[in-house]
C-alpha cells in the first residue's frame, strides 16, 4: 500500500512539488476503508495522475475511476499511469458527471471517494455542483474524503450544504482535510444550469444553456458574440465551419443560424472543446437551435486528429490568451491544418499584438477588425504551408 507522508519515510512522490490539497489525499489513504473485490472507488478533482495512481495500487482488488473535466487533465492522468506500464483508459472518465456516461445516474456506484479542490483553478458554483454529483454516486455508507485549499470556514461551510455529518481530519494555513460517510440521499439536486439569449444582427434571438465549469458559464461572452458577428457577415452558405475552443456553442450555433438564413437548411459545423461540460452544453444548444443534425462534436485539446487536413471552409476560435500564447498555438496550428485554400480564419482578443503574432506565423497576413472592444483578427490560407 502507497503510505502518505511521515517524518522519516521517503514520499511516494518526493521527486514532485504537489498540490496542498493533493498531499492531504495522501495523508487520507490509511484512514479510508478497505475495499474488497468488485467495489468502486473514485478520485474527482486531480490533475496530475500521482494520487490516482497511489489508490490504484492501494486497492488492486478493486474497480477504480478517475473523473477529469477536461481532457487535458485526462490526458495528464493518462501519461502518469503509462510510465508505469499501466494502461489506464478503461479507468479514466472524462464526462459531464463522475458516473460513466452509460449508467443510470439514479444507481450510486461508489464505495469510497477523494476530491481535492483549490480555489484558485474551480469556481465554488462547480465545486458545489461536483458535491452533489459525488453523494449522489455514493452507495449508501459510502466514505468520502474532501481536501480544500485555501478558508477553511469556507469550505466547511459548502460541505455541510451537502453532508449530513463532517468530520475535520486536520487544518493548517494551506490545506483542509475532511471525512464524511453518506447517509441518506439528497432531499433535493441544485439545478446550476443557466439560460440566455444571443443573437447577432439580422438574426432571430437565439436561447442558450450553459453549465459551471463552462467558459463564460450565465452568460454570452463578448468576445464570442463580436467573432460571430463578424464571421456571420462572411461565411457562404455551404461552408464548413470549425468552431475550436466552442464552450456552449454560442459562436458556430449563430454562424450556422445566419447559414441557414441564406438557404442552407443543414449547415455543416465542427465544435472541438477540451471540457466535457462545455461539449454536453454545445450539444444540447445545437438541438435546441435546430442544427444538431449537421454538427460534429470532439472531445478534444488538441484540435482535429492529425490525419485530418482541409476539412474546413472558416475556422473560429477564441483562444485564451495566457501560458504565453502556447495554447492559441494549438488553436492557430489546428486552423492552418484544418483550413482549405481559400479558407478564412477568424480569431478574436482584447488586444491584437500578442495573437497576431502568433497569427502570423500561420498566416501571410492578418487584418485587425474591431467590433464590440475587441480585436477580431482575419486572415485567409493562401496554399498548402510546407
Amino acid at each position: 500500500m502507497m503510505k502518505p507522508k511521515s517524518k522519516g519515510k521517503k514520499k511516494p512522490y518526493a521527486k514532485v512539488r504537489l498540490a496542498y490539497c493533493e498531499e492531504a489525499l495522501f495523508d487520507a489513504l490509511p484512514l479510508a476503508r478497505k475495499l474488497e473485490k468488485g467495489e468502486y472507488a473514485l478520485v474527482a478533482g486531480n490533475r496530475t495522475g500521482y494520487f490516482p495512481l497511489a489508490l490504484f495500487k492501494a486497492f488492486p482488488e478493486a474497480e477504480v475511476r478517475f473523473h477529469a473535466f477536461d481532457k487535458y487533465h485526462a490526458h495528464s492522468i493518462r501519461k502518469k499511469f503509462l510510465d508505469e506500464e499501466i494502461e489506464p483508459d478503461s479507468m479514466i472518465l472524462c464526462s459531464p458527471s463522475v458516473l460513466p456516461e452509460d449508467r443510470d445516474p439514479s444507481k450510486p456506484l461508489y464505495s469510497l471517494a477523494f476530491f481535492m479542490m483549490s480555489p484558485r483553478t474551480t469556481s465554488a458554483e462547480l465545486t458545489l455542483d461536483q458535491l452533489e454529483d459525488i453523494h449522489e454516486s455514493l452507495i449508501e455508507g459510502g466514505e468520502f474524503f474532501a481536501a480544500f485549499e485555501g478558508d477553511g470556514d469556507d469550505a466547511l461551510k459548502m460541505l455541510k450544504k451537502v453532508w449530513t455529518s463532517v468530520n475535520v481530519i486536520s487544518r493548517n494555513k494551506h490545506v483542509s482535510l475532511f471525512k464524511m460517510k453518506k447517509q441518506s440521499p439528497l432531499t433535493e439536486r441544485r439545478d446550476f444550469s443557466a439560460s440566455w439569449k444571443a443573437s447577432v444582427p439580422g438574426g432571430e434571438e437565439m436561447e442558450f444553456v450553459s453549465f459551471p465549469g463552462c467558459f463564460c458559464h450565465r452568460r454570452a461572452d463578448m468576445g464570442g458574440l463580436a467573432l460571430a458577428e463578424i464571421a456571420s457577415t462572411i461565411v457562404k452558405k455551404d461552408a464548413v465551419v470549425l468552431d475550436m475552443g466552442c464552450g456552449s456553442g454560442l459562436v458556430g450555433i449563430l454562424i450556422a443560424d445566419a447559414q441557414r438564413r441564406m438557404g442552407n437548411s443543414s449547415p455543416k459545423t465542427i465544435f472541438i472543446d477540451s471540457h466535457a461540460r462545455a461539449i454536453a452544453a454545445a450539444k444540447l444548444n445545437a438541438q435546441k437551435a435546430g442544427i444538431y443534425d449537421g454538427a460534429t462534436f470532439l472531445l478534444r485539446d488538441d484540435g482535429i486528429p492529425r490525419g485530418e487536413v482541409e476539412i474546413a471552409d472558416m475556422f473560429v476560435g477564441n483562444p485564451p490568451y495566457y501560458s504565453d500564447y502556447r495554447i492559441a498555438e494549438v488553436f492557430l496550428e489546428t486552423a492552418y491544418r484544418a483550413l482549405r485554400p481559400g479558407g478564412i480564419c477568424l480569431t478574436v482578443v482584447k488586444t491584437a499584438s500578442g495573437l497576431q503574432s502568433v497569427q502570423e506565423k500561420y498566416f501571410q497576413t492578418v487584418e485587425v477588425i474591431n467590433r464590440r472592444g475587441y480585436c477580431v483578427l482575419k486572415s485567409v490560407k493562401k496554399g498548402t504551408r510546407k
